[in-house]
């Protein structure tokens, strides 16, 4: 983790996404004052490596702050950086943008990475059926990581058949415009600032101040363009050139790709607004985000919500349940005599086999021994019944039964794929759900076997119906809960 020192060395030099005035407002965020003489990237990061020097024991977060806009209630799940909310998955994004996610105390800055980590949980997760982004941010650093999140987003949004997407700008500057441009949907409040298109680095010459203190500041250098853009000399021709370049690439990746996330602006419009600043909407339209086509609608934080809401309602009312196996055609229908030879692997006693052959429906073209053998059980059968009976971990409804459809569809279940002798285990469990089964089945590494049941099954209670509640606590990297991560003062 980075302390704010660490943080502002980052951002020193570096190419940013961000307006240049918002700068000061940053350090005043991380409790530093600015309004000395020279850029004010230089002033914070002068200013922050004194206030926090020394402060290395600033407690750190590990884990990003799972937060939601007050009204919206508390959540119904919470995940890593993002809640749940009425089958929503809501994932505000607050301050600057970093390439990696860090905090300290009561604060977080979400990073490329944690973001997409969010989005990662927030598409794989059923009971997810569309995604909310609440943005105030100034912007960011030039990384990597950005464009591939963009990427990432536009791959498994609505318009690529995923889930749908929408974005609220209460501002959305720069980098933080960047991410909300892969979105399906931009909703702004007419007095949201939205824009700032372009990228911008700094540099600030000391030369004239050194020679006036009677100082002079010289490098020796292994090539000849290692010390370009040293505050200390006056700026060459060709530094000045590699700073424009290096500017002018960052902002052609980043008209490419707002243009790949919204196919109704051209690159013309795109540039013509000179990485200006706008008003979400504004009666002049020369400010105006919406006359210039970043943004598809001006409405309310909480119109924007309920409006997502709905799309997730409409979705997930429309979507076959959470962890449910394929139904099953009759080319994947398990055969009779396929069930009852794995009842006989998982070491079922007799009366359990009897009570499953007497359920399954006869194969379309039985043959005489096989129907022998279905009714048989060997010595060896019921010698193996008590050395297999940790299966049921003790914990099963003794008076429960076996239930030939279940099991049939935990059998076929795609979570059963190199699970096979755990799944066999669990098919013929009495009282089993087929629901939970399949959680048991997701838990547990490739190729478990019986031998590893027992501990998967540790610490559960009893396996039948009134177990199988199907309400998770929410996705499994969620390490903390929304009441530890909730900050202690919102907005």
């Amino acid at each position: 983790m980075r302390n704010p020192a660490r943080l502002a060395a980052a951002l020193s030099g570096r190419p940013l996404l961000m307006r240049e005035a918002s700068v000061p407002a940053l350090a005043r965020m991380l409790g530093v004052e600015a309004g000395e003489r020279g850029s004010p990237l230089a002033t914070f990061v002068g200013r922050a490596r004194r206030a926090f020097a020394g402060r290395e024991d600033q407690q750190v977060r590990t884990e990003p702050l799972a937060t939601a806009p007050r009204w919206v209630g508390e959540p119904d799940a919470t995940g890593s950086g993002w809640v749940l909310k009425d089958g929503v998955g809501i994932l505000e994004i607050e301050g600057p943008l970093m390439a990696e996610g860090f905090g300290w105390g009561e604060t977080w800055y979400h990073g490329y990475d944690t973001l997409y980590r969010a989005y990662e949980e927030m598409f794989a997760d059923a009971r997810v059926g569309a995604i909310w982004e609440v943005v105030r941010s100034p912007g960011g650093v030039v990384d990597a990581g950005l464009p591939e999140l963009a990427a990432f987003k536009r791959a498994n949004r609505d318009a690529a058949g995923g889930k749908p997407i929408h974005a609220f700008l209460r501002d959305g500057y720069s980098a933080a415009y960047w991410e909300p441009s892969a979105s399906d949907r931009i909703v702004a409040a007419r007095e949201s600032g939205v824009g700032s298109i372009g990228a911008v680095v700094t540099w600030c010459g000391m030369a004239g101040a050194l020679e006036k203190d009677g100082l002079e500041i010289r490098a020796f250098t292994f090539g000849k363009r290692k010390a370009d853009a040293s505050p200390f000399a006056p700026l060459s021709e060709t530094a000045e050139a590699s700073l424009q370049a290096e500017i002018d690439q960052c902002g052609r990746w980043f008209v490419a790709d707002v243009l790949a996330g919204r196919p109704t602006l051209t690159e013309e419009a795109v540039l013509a607004t000179e990485a200006g600043c706008f008003f979400g909407d504004s009666d002049n339209p020369a400010l105006s985000a919406l006359h210039h086509g970043l943004v598809d609608e001006i409405a309310t934080e909480r119109t924007a919500f309920a409006a997502i809401r709905d799309l997730a309602a409409a979705r997930l009312s429309t979507s076959p349940a959470p962890n449910r196996a394929p139904a099953a055609t009759k080319d994947t229908d398990m055969k009779r005599s396929a069930v009852m030879a794995a009842a006989r692997k998982a070491g079922l006693s007799k009366d359990q086999i009897r009570k499953l052959g007497a359920e399954l429906p006869e194969d379309e073209a039985p043959a005489d021994e096989d129907e022998g053998e279905d009714d048989e059980v060997s010595d060896q059968d019921e010698t193996d019944e008590e050395a297999t009976s940790d299966a049921a971990d003790g914990d099963e409804d003794e008076e429960g039964e076996v239930d030939a459809k279940v099991a049939k569809a935990i059998l076929n279940h795609p979570e059963a794929k190199g699970r096979e002798d755990m799944a066999q285990d669990l098919a013929f469990t009495p009282g089993i759900t087929e629901a939970r089964a399949v959680r048991l089945l997701s838990k547990a590494p490739k190729g478990a076997g019986k031998g590893q049941l027992a501990s998967v099954l540790a610490g559960s209670q009893r396996l039948g119906p009134d177990a199988d509640t199907g309400k998770d606590k929410g996705p499994a990297s969620a390490s903390s809960t929304w009441a530890k991560n909730r900050p202690a003062a919102r907005r």
